[in-house]
């Protein structure tokens, strides 16, 4: 029983071990492998052109951000004044004042179909900003016009009237224009001192206005413009947006223009959005009200939701009066879709965009070989797309990387699809990566197998081991039976003339054994007969606590310190109690466990103790 004991120990010891060998081997197989792949699986630095690339939100807006664009809507009008003397119209000159609007928009084709809101490039009139900047730049006029009718004011003054209503007024436009400006993330950072001086093709003016929901009812509308195979985002459907969802705003906010240089103006500002409600205007249009940084010249641009998809279009924003923040607003992607259908657009990704998603997705890919197919598929780009100089930060950082790259690809054939970011690069590199893997399975395999053979011929051993400590009984021998926990001997009286307590042994009771040991001694009575023995109370010695470091001897059996030797208790006097690996106290000349009928264990040999 006490080699029973340390062979479960050894067991225990060898799984342990077994246990840190395959991790170790696991750890080492890791590190190879990423060491010949040649990546490290940590978030992109942020100096890498696109920012944390491997964030699939951050991917998608990066391959959206060259579609997006700038309008400048430019409009010329009077501003009607009731005077006294009746309605004036300022300026009192033919020509009317020139204002610019600003808003965004975005491709959502290869022929040049841009989808904005309506309000972009049809400023509503009624709208109080456009009544304001009219009637801001109107004043110095109203004023000369009253103090030369007997009035005696400031242009400051007047203009407190207009906008208080006191000088009542309504704009009224003559003439309406808007230009389309590509971003700096399709042109690159431009050098040129003001929007005139911009290279040619950068900017367009819009030559029609193709279909349009007014800002009282859906405020969308698409307008097209002179361009071909341009970058292009897909319309998404905003019925799966939900509460709580987090969009994507790329647009140009008035507020974003710290500078009046065309590479600032033209730079699109990227917002997070939360999704507030899903809501219905009066006028039945579908809108989403967000939470986030929504400003003036957002207005027309895209919402995207987490695959890159246009789901809204920012609209408008409601505020109250003497509040300091306002509720915005995005009209749905239905109210765009429907004028697509009722226009029978083509909205397939055009060559420009299906190259630059493909690319770019080879550019944040992490297989094999992805810096190598990325530079090729960026300089075909290039060559193809002179205007599209956004591209060489790009390129030039895949360039850096394929130098040092391990992994090569074929050259791309004329009209060949390169792999994407989750396809398979057919390279040398990945051959050799998958045989490395293979051999490296097959080792794992052998270890384990050599393993376990050892610990089964361990297992064996020790039971012979255990078995040749037994001591031998005559004629064949059955195991005691088991009974549940709790199944204790009931007493019956007393032995001896009543000097010592005494238990009848239950049948099925710890120490009750087969009839065929029933020439073995005081245990040897057939299981249930009505035999009983003295029951002999336990006694724990007391033993003196260690000192020093090796004080905690786990499995080591306890000893009495004596003459700096310790004496086992197999070889004490026949009258003292020794435990037994059983658990129970029985005494040194004891042949069986006088509670559940173990056989006695050969004795320990003899063992210094230190002081």
């Amino acid at each position: 029983m006490g080699n029973v004991m340390v062979t479960t120990h050894k067991q225990r010891h060898s799984f342990y071990w077994l246990y840190r060998l395959v991790l170790g081997f696991l750890l080492i197989l890791s590190t190879v492998l990423l060491a010949f792949v040649g990546f490290s699986p940590v978030s992109y630095a942020s100096s890498i052109p696109g920012g944390n690339v491997a964030d699939p939100i951050v991917r998608a807006v990066d391959i959206a951000k060259p579609a997006v664009v700038r309008i400048f809507t430019s409009v010329t009008g009077h501003l009607l004044v009731q005077l006294a003397a009746g309605t004036v119209s300022f300026p009192q000159s033919g020509t009317g004042y020139p204002l610019t609007f600003s808003g965004s928009g975005a491709f959502i084709s290869a022929h040049g179909d841009i989808l904005t809101a309506d309000h972009v490039v049809n400023p509503p009139v009624q709208d109080p900003g456009i009544q304001q900047a009219f009637e801001d730049t109107a004043a110095p006029d109203v004023t000369t016009y009253l103090n030369q009718h007997g009035s005696n004011l400031t242009a400051d003054q007047v203009d407190q009237e207009l906008r208080s209503g006191q000088l009542s007024s309504n704009p009224h436009i003559d003439a309406t224009n808007s230009y389309v400006f590509l971003s700096t993330d399709y042109t690159g950072p431009l050098t040129a001192p003001d929007l005139q001086s911009v290279p040619t093709g950068i900017s367009v003016p819009v030559d029609k206005i193709e279909k349009e929901s007014s800002f009282n009812q859906n405020d969308v509308a698409i307008i097209h413009v002179a361009m071909n195979d341009m970058a292009s985002i897909p319309l998404g459907n905003a019925a799966n947006v939900q509460q709580q969802d987090e969009l994507t705003i790329i647009g140009f906010p008035g507020n974003g223009d710290v500078s009046t240089k065309p590479t600032d103006l033209l730079t699109s500002s990227v917002n997070k959005i939360i999704v507030s409600s899903i809501k219905t205007t009066d006028s039945g249009a579908p809108v989403i009200q967000v939470g986030g940084n929504v400003e003036h010249g957002d207005s027309g641009g895209p919402a995207l939701d987490s695959g890159g998809q246009v789901v809204g279009i920012v609209s408008f924003g409601i505020s109250s009066p003497g509040s300091t923040g306002s509720t915005s607003f995005l009209q749905s992607s239905s109210s765009a879709l429907s004028l697509v259908q009722s226009l029978k657009l083509d909205t397939t990704p055009g060559a420009f965009q299906k190259a630059w998603s493909q690319a770019f997705n080879d550019y944040a890919a992490t297989t094999p070989g992805h810096w190598h197919t990325a530079t090729q598929e960026l300089q075909r780009l290039a060559s193809t797309y002179p205007l599209f100089k956004a591209i060489t930060p790009y390129l030039n950082y895949a360039q850096t990387q394929a130098a040092t790259e391990k992994a090569t690809v074929m050259p791309l054939q004329t009209g060949q699809s390169s792999p994407g970011s989750t396809g398979s690069v057919q390279s040398l590199g990945s051959l050799t990566l998958i045989g490395v893997i293979l051999l490296a399975l097959a080792l794992l395999i052998v270890v384990l197998l050599a393993l376990v053979w050892r610990r089964s011929r361990n297992k064996k051993v020790n039971a012979a081991q255990a078995a040749q400590s037994l001591p031998m009984a005559q004629g064949p021998q059955t195991p005691p039976s088991i009974v549940p926990v709790g199944s204790y001997p009931s007493y019956v009286g007393t032995t001896n003339g009543g000097n010592e307590p005494a238990y009848r042994v239950p049948q099925g009771a710890p120490g009750a054994v087969d009839s065929s040991l029933a020439g073995m001694g005081a245990f040897g009575a057939p299981a249930g007969s009505s035999q009983v023995r003295p029951f002999q109370p336990i006694k724990q010695p007391q033993l003196q606590p260690q000192q020093g470091p090796s004080a905690q001897k786990p499995f080591s059996a306890p000893t009495i310190p004596g003459n700096g030797f310790g004496q086992d208790l197999s070889s004490s006097p026949s009258g003292l109690l020794r435990p037994w690996p059983c658990g129970h106290m029985n005494r040194s000349n004891a042949r069986f466990c006088s509670v559940c009928g173990e056989p006695a264990p050969p004795p320990p040999p003899m063992r210094r103790v230190e002081q």
